[in-house]
């Protein structure tokens, strides 16, 4: 599980690169729609930075866990919910879902990660 736990965690880094990298190619210039999109990409950066932390030895400590456990919520709360807005307006891509279930796998194996560090587990 740890293994994939590290996978999934570069594969949000990446997810964050590739949004930030879109930004020239879906805005034509720099307008606040564009500065929207690309922070967008900033967000699941950092996202992925905060499961980075936790896989240390900084995840031993409490507020690492609550912070990257809300991190995590919140970036799967927002996901489902940029979900459901985009059935609405049209049917969501494959891609959606890929994201939305690499956000869920993402959440619950950072608590099981970090619940297995604090009770001593390997």
């Amino acid at each position: 599980m740890k293994t994939l736990y590290k996978i999934s965690t570069f594969l949000i880094l990446a997810l964050g690169l590739l949004h930030i990298s879109m930004t020239p190619m879906i805005f034509r210039g720099l307008t606040a729609n564009a500065l929207w999109f690309a922070s967008g990409g900033i967000v699941i950066i950092f996202l992925s930075f905060f499961n980075f932390i936790l896989m240390s030895d900084a995840g031993k400590h409490r507020i690492v866990r609550m912070l990257t456990h809300t991190a995590n919520a919140l970036g799967l709360i927002f996901g489902g919910v940029m979900l459901v807005i985009e059935s609405r307006r049209a049917r969501p891509g494959p891609a959606s879902w890929v994201v939305l279930a690499l956000l869920i796998f993402e959440t619950v194996a950072a608590f099981r990660n970090s619940s297995r560090e604090v009770r001593g587990g390997a």
